[in-house]
């Protein structure tokens, strides 16, 4: 599962969109699905005195699980038309590497507006002694350091998975993304029951018998003092960090999004 977001400056410049992994305390992490799934997005409501009139796009991502980290690819195309009929394509990457431990996470994405690139961000996050370190090295800034207790995606979707093995229904987490610097978030989830995929369509046989549970995750900026989320994603959570049945909340608009294709890819083989 990855949790995909929409970039806060394609929301600045359009109104003017995963799949998270977490650290156990064991020596030996959970160990995700290596696998590639396409899910088309269409829109499913849009808010009171919304700006836009019609959306529609899809999100391609590829988890690979490896002998010592997790890669994760993804990128996300959105059509977003205005109440001007004015079409507006975004289209936004994200590479990232995280360790088995969680400690060390490499990332590199940018977001483009009707090929216009607005945002671009490439660089490290390490856990550090008493705090996380942000290294860019592009663009060429500061560092940027992080509260105490920040985790990155990977720790979060095995926290996810191991909270809700335990029947907990709520997990709360501060959990740093690879969006640069607005890439920090305050996250809660709300973890339903546990349930059996039974009868599943083709596209998902690969995934009958398997354990899945209802999630929603909020995300509220913590440069703000919120009471309300940024944006909120719900999803069907699989025991193996497959997801399907998204669904992508954010403030002018809501989104849904069906698994098109899915792949199970072959692991790396470790010691």
């Amino acid at each position: 599962m990855i949790i995909m977001k929409m970039p806060k400056a394609a929301f600045a410049l359009v109104f003017t969109f995963t799949a998270g992994f977490a650290g156990l305390a064991s020596a030996v992490p959970i160990q995700l699905a290596s696998h590639q799934a396409v899910y088309e997005l269409s829109l499913n409501e849009l808010g009171k005195n919304s700006p836009i009139e019609a959306v529609r796009g899809r999100i391609v991502l590829k988890v690979e699980q490896q002998c010592d980290g997790v890669i994760v690819n993804q990128r996300m195309v959105l059509e977003m038309i205005n109440v001007e009929g004015h079409a507006i394509i975004s289209d936004y990457h994200q590479s990232t590497w995280e360790d088995n431990s969680g400690k060390v996470m490499r990332f590199d994405m940018s977001n483009t507006l009707n090929g216009e690139t607005v945002e671009k961000y490439r660089g490290v996050a390490e856990h550090q002694a008493d705090k996380t370190i942000v290294t860019f090295s592009e663009p060429a800034r500061e560092n940027m350091e992080l509260p105490k207790g920040v985790i990155f995606p990977a720790e979060h979707t095995r926290e996810l998975l191991k909270a809700a093995a335990a029947g907990k229904n709520l997990l709360s987490a501060k959990v740093f993304d690879g969006n640069g610097e607005d890439g920090l978030s305050d996250t809660l989830a709300v973890i339903g029951k546990g349930q059996t995929l039974l009868k599943p369509g083709a596209i998902l046989r690969k995934l009958s018998g398997r354990t899945y549970w209802p999630l929603q995750i909020s995300f509220f900026d913590l440069s703000q003092q919120q009471t309300e989320p940024d944006y909120e994603i719900g999803m069907k959570m699989f025991d193996n960090g497959v997801a399907s049945d998204l669904r992508l909340n954010y403030q002018d608009f809501s989104l849904f999004g069906n698994v098109s294709d899915l792949k199970l890819l072959t692991s790396e083989k470790c010691s």
